[in-house]
């Protein structure tokens, strides 16, 4: 009598649920507040829309918002990046341009909700040895920072949201 060997073929399929999932990231945008920031650069001043962490503590932490929600809410886009963050376990932010660079400071404090604020970039990466480098936040509390620097104004409000946000005019004058 002949045997027959059966192959038996399981296949089995998975779906991919990403943690956190859309959900989580929607109800993060219901908790964060709207407002605008005007970001000064020697050349240009911003006018961009922000996301922020507090409505009346612009200091507690912003980010520019995604250009896909700015676009179709305006049909313009926020023309730079302007982030915010508070670093780690520490009492300092990191502040962020994309194009101008990034800086470690003593968190600063609003005044009645508008932070107002003068601070130096210095850029992001280096080469050093022929080799590129990422800043740190221990290199740059060492000094061991790259040279160059953008000097940046902005004035962030969390409490409520520029009308012309976003927007952008050529500077003339004297620079910062």
């Amino acid at each position: 009598m002949p045997r027959h060997r059966h192959l038996v073929l399981t296949v089995l399929t998975a779906t991919l649920v990403p943690i956190g999932g859309q959900a989580q990231d929607t109800e993060r945008r219901r908790t964060l507040h709207e407002g605008s920031a005007v970001v000064t650069t020697d050349r240009a001043e911003y006018t961009i829309r922000i996301l922020c962490d507090d409505g009346a503590r612009p200091e507690l932490g912003f980010t520019t918002e995604a250009n896909r929600l700015t676009r179709q809410a305006t049909g313009r886009s926020n023309m730079v990046n302007l982030r915010l963050r508070p670093w780690k376990d520490t009492e300092d932010v990191s502040i962020s341009l994309d194009g101008g660079g990034i800086a470690w400071i003593p968190q600063p404090t609003s005044a009645g909700g508008i932070l107002s604020l003068d601070v130096v970039l210095r850029p992001g990466t280096f080469v050093r040895n022929g080799q590129p480098v990422l800043v740190t936040y221990d290199m740059w509390k060492a000094g061991d920072i790259p040279d160059g620097e953008t000097h940046v104004h902005f004035e962030a409000n969390c409490a409520s949201r520029d009308p012309s946000a976003p927007s952008f005019r050529q500077r003339s004058g004297p620079s910062l």
